[in-house]
């Protein structure tokens, strides 16, 4: 049996239109993209991905949670019980009941433990809003580049410290490879199977996540780009840390995306993928 990896859509943002494309940085575009009216935004999905390995499963990205959105609507008050007011203006978070990563898992009879690892991309509030409901996953991995500067500098307006610093997590290094625009990687398994590839510039401590099985490969770009159009256009999102980074980024996805080995190129908030499973 292949690999499979089944995409989840786990919440959604409601944020504003202009920041799928824009290019920018996070510092000076909060204001603006916090503030924007209701018609100047756009709802994009929130997924989550879980890996089917011959070895066990393993889970990138968590999603928003219940605690966001309890009854299943947009609930400001609710939201900024959870994340600073600002984050809330940002992204008008709401998860559908029945669609968290918990409850999704729960219908397919997965309970967190049975989760060989989580491995967090990044550690804004759409990828990690939901890891607390997974702390009794075997390992949860987050790359020691994004931990640390999570605390730091421009990310304190962005990550929210609380919704992860309370769960028990392994701080990976990025050890040199041929792999990613800047040749650094995770090997999470030891066998090059599940990489989790650093690609900076959305933030710099992002990891993508290549999933090889035998010669084909599916990318899991996790917000370097929110939909093909970007790394076709080398067109930055809204809301990054470093444009010229970003841009790099975008380049090796758009190579890699044209590489016949790869089936697949999937982003975190692109409205048109919807929940399936890819078999590699």
């Amino acid at each position: 049996m292949g690999t499979k990896i089944h995409v989840l859509h786990c919440g959604y943002i409601k944020i504003a239109k202009y920041l799928t494309d824009s290019g920018g940085r996070f510092t000076a575009d909060i204001v603006k993209a916090a503030t924007a009216p209701d018609k100047g935004r756009i709802t994009l999905p929130v997924s989550t991905y879980l890996i089917e390995h011959n070895t066990g499963l393993y889970l990138v990205d968590t999603g928003l949670s219940r605690e966001i959105s309890p009854g299943g609507e947009y609930n400001r008050k609710a939201v900024e019980n959870v994340l600073p007011k600002h984050l809330a203006a940002l992204y008008h978070p709401f998860v559908p009941l029945g669609m968290t990563v918990i409850e999704q898992l729960g219908a397919r009879g997965i309970k967190p433990e049975d989760i060989k690892a989580v491995l967090i991309t990044h550690l804004d509030a759409d990828h990690a809003a939901g890891l607390r409901s997974l702390e009794k996953a075997q390992r949860i991995i987050i790359p020691e580049d994004e931990a640390y500067w999570s605390v730091r500098t421009k990310y304190r307006m962005r990550q929210a410290r609380k919704l992860w610093e309370t769960t028990d997590y392994e701080r990976l290094f990025y050890r040199g490879c041929q792999l990613g625009p800047m040749n650094r990687a995770i090997d999470v398994i030891g066998d090059e199977s599940i990489m989790m590839v650093n690609l900076p510039g959305h933030t710099d401590g992002q990891a993508g996540v290549l999933v090889r099985d035998g010669n084909r490969s599916v990318l899991i770009a996790a917000d370097a780009a929110f939909s093909p159009y970007n790394w076709k256009n080398i067109c930055p999102v809204g809301l990054g840390a470093d444009t010229a980074l970003q841009k790099k980024t975008l380049k090796w996805i758009s190579e890699t995306a044209a590489d016949p080995t790869c089936i697949q190129v999937l982003c975190s908030h692109d409205p048109d993928v919807q929940p399936q499973t890819i078999e590699i």
